[in-house]
């Protein structure tokens, strides 16, 4: 198994290739766009592939799924810092939270995320747990990972009322 055997392979089109800049999107600044690598034959049940390139700093896309999805954090170390922010409650846990106003930053995990790390890269965010990715750097390359999920699985945006999300500077 080596690259060019793998590239072989590609252009004999048997396989698709993840990694690194293989499958970028050209996202403006404030955008988020994901495109289907592959989907599944209905026959076979309604599965796809995406890829995910991130240019919006603002978590205006943080949401849950009724399904799991799977994240493969396959990506170039060197584009802009990505952030995954995963709240430590269900859905209906975080909107009463927001309802009563006793939301608080000890809510949630931000990921700045690692990429290629067997570790840590490759996980499966279960159903109906809030999430969102953004960056907050403006310079340099968006960063782009892949999602493998249900092909019709809607994205629910969740409210966050008067409230906002970002991501903290910590000072060391």
């Amino acid at each position: 198994m080596t690259p060019a055997v793998m590239a072989d392979l590609e252009q004999r089109n048997l396989i698709i290739r993840l990694g690194a800049h293989r499958h970028d999107l050209p996202s403006l600044p404030g955008q988020t766009l994901d495109r289907a690598i592959y989907k599944s034959a209905e026959k076979y049940g309604p599965h796809m592939l995406i890829s995910v390139t991130v240019n919006r700093v603002p978590f205006t896309d943080f949401a849950t799924h009724p399904d799991n999805e799977d994240f493969i954090m396959l990506g170039d170390s060197n584009t802009k810092p990505l952030y995954l922010v995963i709240a430590l409650m269900r859905r209906p846990e975080l909107a009463a939270k927001v309802a009563s106003g006793t939301i608080s930053p000890a809510d949630f995990v931000c990921l700045h995320i690692k990429w290629n790390d067997p570790e840590v890269s490759f996980f499966t965010m279960l159903a109906d747990v809030p999430h969102g990715e953004a960056i907050t750097a403006t310079e340099g390359s968006s960063p782009t990972f892949y999602v493998t999920e249900g092909r019709d699985l809607p994205n629910d945006l969740f409210d966050f009322g008067s409230y906002e999300l970002a991501v903290a500077q910590i000072k060391t």
